[in-house]
């Protein structure tokens, strides 16, 4: 594969991953990641990769993606904790924050829960 069927590739199945496994619709996943849904469903089809911020706030959700696995013994535990109400985001859910766009507050708590420190 060329780096750029690479990247077409990761963009995909980033975008398929956030929509089946967090359950986040197409226009979700596009304002998380500043963009239209359009483009979030070319990206799923491979038509085009990604570029500047895009591929920053994708590398995000891979980031996202890492650490629930690695954090969490299953899926079902990484969903429940995405569901709930969390001390560290002033009572509120992580998947709310995703929507927001704010993929990298997100990530900074499960990166410390990662890490053994205590929020």
């Amino acid at each position: 594969m060329t780096p750029i069927e690479l990247e077409r590739a990761a963009a995909s199945d980033t975008v398929a991953w956030a929509h089946d496994q967090l359950d986040l619709r197409y226009r979700e996943i596009g304002f998380a990641v500043d963009a239209d849904e359009r483009t979030v469903r070319r990206w799923e089809g491979r038509e085009v990769a990604p570029r500047g911020h895009h591929r920053a706030k994708l590398e995000e959700l891979r980031e996202l993606r890492h650490l629930l696995k690695t954090v969490f013994d299953s899926p079902a535990e990484a969903l429940e904790w995405l569901h709930s109400s969390i001390p560290a985001f002033r009572g509120r859910t992580p998947i709310s924050l995703i929507r927001q766009g704010k993929i990298e507050t997100v990530v900074g708590v499960l990166a410390t829960i990662e890490s053994g420190a205590y929020l």
